[in-house]
């Protein structure tokens, strides 16, 4: 994939650093593609400018295309500082392999309808309704167009009705949607989603299942 048709300058992508049980996301903009290499504003932590060369340190790049609503994702990466014009400092991203689209439609969605909290950016948790959600992905509905942006991240919190399940998520926005009703509902990619999540959805599968059948 020519990832020029996907990424422009001025474009905000999202780099994932791990290692053991550590995770971190740091967001940079591309200012430039030379070949197979991103280049990209350094991302700056304490006034100093991020490493990626760490023993053991894994690193992958998400990207989402507001055109095809798609997720794309690329696991294989080597990041590394470098300058821009030879006097600009700047991360150098070089991309190893094809993107993995991600595409939360293709998992099964269950049906929940259960209040959770939304953090957006630096704004105070708000009450909303989780709709649906799948192994990797959250819907929740909103009474405002617009009041979360396509591309951003946000954290979802939620707890199961009988308490067996809690979740803060980190998420992704990926898609926003008007219903008959004039509300809006917005689809979120989990970032990093942990196998609980994937346990929770089983569990009310079988749920569902029982009360279809006329077991509870």
């Amino acid at each position: 994939m020519d990832i020029a048709s996907l990424i422009t300058p001025g474009t905000v992508i999202t780099l994932k650093a791990s290692r053991d049980d550590a995770v971190a996301e740091f967001e940079t903009s591309l200012i430039e593609i030379v070949g197979d290499c991103l280049l990209c504003e350094p991302i700056m932590v304490e006034g100093k400018a991020v490493n990626f060369k760490m023993p053991g340190l894994k690193t992958e790049m998400s990207l989402f295309d507001k055109s095809e609503g798609k997720m794309y994702c690329w696991k294989e990466l080597e990041v590394k500082l470098g300058y821009y014009k030879k006097k600009t400092l700047c991360q150098l991203v070089y991309i190893r392999c094809e993107p993995i689209v991600i595409n939360r439609r293709a998992n099964y969605r269950q049906y929940i309808g259960i209040s959770g909290k939304v953090t957006y950016f630096r704004s105070p948790p708000k009450e909303i309704l989780i709709r649906d959600v799948c192994n990797n992905g959250v819907g929740f509905l909103s009474d405002k167009k617009g009041e979360y942006t396509v591309g951003k991240t946000v954290n979802i919190c939620f707890n199961d009705e009988d308490g067996r399940f809690k979740f803060d998520l980190k998420c992704q926005i990926v898609r926003e949607r008007e219903l008959e009703n004039g509300r809006y509902e917005y689809g979120c990619l989990v970032n990093n989603p942990p196998y609980t999540l994937s346990a929770y959805v089983a569990h009310k599968q079988i749920e569902e299942r029982k009360r279809v059948l006329g077991h509870i």
